[in-house]
């Protein structure tokens, strides 16, 4: 994956530092450790999911190649952030992964074929960031201290996800002259 444009930050970064994310109650850390552990896995999901959209978008639409890039290094961090707070919460940051196959053809004329299926995936994507906030919001309202910071800045950065993928899909949407 490309790093970002020289002088450009990598988009959607709350932010931080991330505060000290060590709690007090081993029995509710458990417990929430356990639950982060859905919005851990769909963090490692994105990543792959970004990277792939990046690498089939480079030849058909630079600027959403660039931000899938930037949306697969931000879900990365996000994952390693959840892992770090997990194992802090005396939880085991192990994987259970849940592929998904996602075979797009991008054709060489954008407006037959590229742009809708691009559209499509974006759409996809605002409802998996959508639901990855809703579940953030969720174990940050379970949550104290700096565990509950923690999780706030991510929602944060997902927050920045969301709209920057809404701002890609209205031009590709405009593109097209919504076809």
């Amino acid at each position: 994956m490309q790093a970002p444009r020289e002088g450009r930050p990598a988009p959607c970064k709350a932010p931080g530092p991330f505060p000290d994310t060590r709690c007090t109650d081993p029995r509710q850390n458990i417990r929430l450790a356990t639950r982060m552990m859905r919005a851990y896995n769909e963090a490692l999901c994105l990543t792959m999911t970004h990277t792939y959209q990046h690498l089939i978008t480079e030849v058909v639409d630079k600027e959403a190649s660039d931000l899938f890039a930037g949306l697969a290094e931000g879900d990365m961090a996000r994952f390693r952030t959840l892992g770090q707070l997990i194992r802090a919460l005396g939880g085991d940051p192990g994987v259970s992964l849940r592929l998904q196959t996602q075979r797009v053809d991008l054709s060489e004329d954008p407006c037959s074929r590229a742009l809708p299926a691009l559209r499509r995936m974006l759409k996809q994507d605002l409802r998996a960031v959508a639901e990855g906030i809703t579940e953030l919001e969720s174990l940050a309202a379970a949550a104290e201290g700096g565990a509950a910071d923690t999780l706030r800045l991510l929602i944060r950065e997902m927050q920045l996800q969301y709209e920057a993928l809404e701002r890609l899909l209205r031009r590709v949407w405009d593109g097209c002259g919504g076809k």
